[in-house]
């Protein structure tokens, strides 16, 4: 039975899941859902094989018998790598939004000592960021991000070719790219605003105090009363951050029409 066995067709496919697999390998390994919530990485590994196993079939169909050139295998994966890199960086950006925000808070509240390490390796993170990163991978899974998450992977293949070069971009691809930074931190900020007013009204109630009672030192009062403040406020600012992500999350799905819109398929 062995030796009946033709080792040429099983290469075959064995190139054909390595091309369909690194897509979807490189976007998990960049998505905070997969990253964060300390799933390692043998499991991405076996959910990226999941997703990609349905596109086996069609790469070992299109091709070519004697496709086996190192050279250019090499460059289609990585080809294939650098689109999934993109893919989970679009994906992640309400989640780091949502740690920007923890950032801000905790330096506004005095607790930036206080860090943890990320798991995914990159570096220390706050404590409020994890929270709320924490919080909005509960409400994606929820909500049906996982089924949205394939949705756009599956997506992206029709758009751009696994065989296929990489595709044209035209001039606002950058300004997307950028722009993505830029709504990272807006987002943040407009997130970590509300409480930080708070923190900033009790800091001046404080100075006020100051002014009537100047035998209290309002120094070793201001963080206490802005810690005071974030966990009295953070419950009933949960909220609006249940509203804002769910708004952010349901634009997911319009992230491959804005890549449709800025690519204009793959190259000849």
């Amino acid at each position: 039975m062995i030796a009946d066995l033709d080792f040429a067709v099983v290469w075959h496919w064995l190139l054909a899941y390595g091309i369909a697999l690194a897509r979807p390998m490189a976007m998990l390994s960049l998505n905070p859902v997969f990253t964060r919530a300390q799933i390692t990485g043998l499991i991405r590994g076996a959910i990226a094989s999941a997703l990609a196993l349905p596109m086996v079939p069609v790469l070992a169909a299109a091709m070519p018998g004697d496709a086996s050139g190192p050279i250019g295998l090499m460059l289609l994966a990585g080809k294939e790598a650098v689109i999934g890199a993109t893919l989970g960086l679009l994906l992640g950006a309400p989640f780091w939004a949502l740690d920007v925000a923890g950032d801000v808070l905790d330096a506004q509240r005095g607790a930036t000592q206080g860090r943890l390490n990320d798991p995914a390796g990159f570096e220390d993170v706050s404590i409020t960021g994890t929270m709320l990163i924490m919080t909005g991978i509960a409400l994606f899974v929820m909500t049906g991000g996982l089924e949205t998450l394939a949705t756009l992977l599956y997506d992206s293949w029709a758009l751009w070719r696994p065989l296929g070069a990489l595709p044209r971009l035209d001039e606002r691809a950058p300004l997307l790219l950028l722009g993505m930074l830029d709504r990272v931190t807006r987002q943040g900020l407009l997130i970590a605003v509300p409480v930080v007013v708070a923190m900033l009204l009790v800091d001046a109630a404080l100075l006020v105090l100051a002014r009537m009672a100047s035998q209290l030192r309002v120094d070793d009062l201001a963080l206490s009363a802005r810690n005071i403040v974030f966990y009295i406020f953070v419950p009933l600012y949960a909220l609006f951050l249940l509203l804002y992500m769910r708004q952010d999350f349901a634009d997911l799905p319009n992230i491959i029409e804005l890549l449709r819109a800025t690519a204009s398929g793959p190259a000849p």
